[in-house]
């Protein structure tokens, strides 16, 4: 079975089991412009250093990439593509599809899409970006940047203000 079959084929039972873990992740991120600039400052790993020059090649760079951050935010992929990278660099597809085995359909699909169809040097670009931006939030948020859908724990019920008395028998005859 090819690596990209296996992102299509995979047990419904992980997904079943862990995609709602994916999601309560993926909503907890917070949107921040000083996490931006930091971001901006970040350099691609020396591996890429021939997607910088095609993005300085590039005239339509800074609209592709524009276009394509509108999809991933629409999308909400930051996670996904969290998930996909080591150290804000793309892993190969097979590892990509073992990380991503458990992950939702509907974050699926469009993250397929992204993959297949953005340039390459948008591509790697967006992949850093988005790793840097959710371990920050995560960071931030919970004191480790790391999460895999294995461990992560589903977050408690929220409390609410009133709560119904609970009903005890007790028994006065004794």
């Amino acid at each position: 079975m090819a690596a990209s079959e296996s992102l299509i084929c995979r047990p419904l039972d992980q997904q079943k089991q862990y995609g709602h873990l994916w999601q309560e992740e993926a909503a907890e991120y917070e949107y921040s412009n000083e996490d931006l600039d930091t971001v901006e400052c970040a350099e691609l790993a020396e591996e890429l250093a021939l997607h910088e020059i095609l993005a300085f090649e590039d005239d339509l760079y800074e609209v592709e990439l524009a276009e394509w951050w509108a999809h991933v935010y629409e999308h909400e992929l930051m996670l996904p593509l969290e998930q996909s990278c080591h150290e804000g660099v793309l892993l190969p597809v097979d590892q990509r599809a073992v990380r991503l085995e458990s992950c939702p359909e509907e974050m699926l699909r469009p993250l397929r899409w992204f993959f297949e169809l953005c340039p390459v040097h948008v591509k790697s670009r967006i992949a850093l970006d988005a790793y840097l931006l959710i371990r920050m939030n995560r960071a931030r948020r919970t004191g480790n940047p790391d999460w895999s859908p294995k461990t992560a724990q589903a977050k408690p019920e929220p409390h609410a203000f009133f709560t119904a008395p609970k009903l005890k028998f007790r028994n006065y005859a004794r």
